[in-house]
């Protein structure tokens, strides 16, 4: 009865050997039955080994990860995006729905492309909000944009800004980008970066660096030629962007850092 009384939508009759249709595909009855009698959705039952992770030793992984915007020219061999992509089904869902589909940017090419248009739909963002005309009235009704330092970042970002300089990519040789159609109520926002975020630590236990770009899912929402060109799927809306590849410099210390505020109820 492990199945039945650990079963989160009371889907399984066990006199009737049948599975209802309030089953949300969870996966917990095939997770948890020893005698291994209730099969996966796909694939084949497989025994889970014991995990090495201590306590101790993730600490020193969690710590020794940090944002990588300068990456070696290597490319990341499709063998290990694979494998990234493959241990995406371990992941946890928000809403258990699993929406998410992944498109990845390779080519130098299409990452060119979507370094420039980002940073040209950045500079048109800040400018407009930081313009003479909308600036007195953003800082009124909404002093907490600092619009002066913003401003400030957009003169140095298009100072820097050259067909080389990759502000926005950084030369990484991998784009991720975590998509799901767009829905008022569904949790594919959390879904991504769920996702990336585990992807991350993933990347990192294979020696590779990883920086979540924000630009990238930005200027995806507000740029639909955008999504044409990357081929994300009408409908879709890009929830989160990962820049993936081989970190050129590594860090020997832990940077110090205060931990969040917390409140016990």
């Amino acid at each position: 009865m492990k199945c039945v009384n650990d079963c989160p939508s009371d889907a399984i009759d066990i006199e009737a050997g049948s599975i209802n249709d309030t089953c949300i595909h969870c996966g917990h009855c095939v997770a948890i039955c020893p005698e291994s009698t209730i099969y996966p959705d796909s694939q084949d039952i497989i025994k889970l080994k014991p995990s090495q992770v201590s306590p101790g030793s993730f600490q020193d992984l969690s710590a020794g990860i940090r944002t990588c915007r300068s990456y070696l020219g290597k490319e990341v061999d499709k063998d290990t995006l694979e494998l990234l992509v493959d241990n995406m089904k371990h992941y946890p869902s928000a809403s258990n729905a699993r929406p998410l589909k992944i498109t990845i940017l390779t080519k130098r090419e299409a990452i060119a492309s979507i370094n420039q248009q980002t940073a040209e739909t950045l500079i048109k963002s800040i400018g407009q909000i930081t313009s003479p005309v909308l600036m007195p009235i953003l800082q009124v009704l909404a002093p907490k944009l600092e619009l002066r330092r913003l401003k400030a970042y957009k003169k140095q970002f298009v100072a820097r800004q050259t067909p080389e300089s990759s502000q926005v990519c950084h030369h990484a040789p991998a784009v991720l980008l975590f998509h799901a159609p767009a829905t008022k109520y569904g949790m594919a926002s959390a879904d991504a970066y769920i996702w990336a975020s585990y992807t991350s630590i993933f990347a990192s236990t294979l020696g590779l660096g990883t920086c979540f770009n924000g630009f990238i899912t930005t200027a995806m929402k507000r740029n639909k030629s955008m999504r044409l060109e990357f081929g994300i799927p009408a409908g879709h809306q890009v929830y989160a962007a990962l820049l993936l590849g081989h970190p050129k410099v590594k860090y020997k210390n832990e940077a110090g850092r205060e931990k969040p505020e917390v409140k016990y109820i």
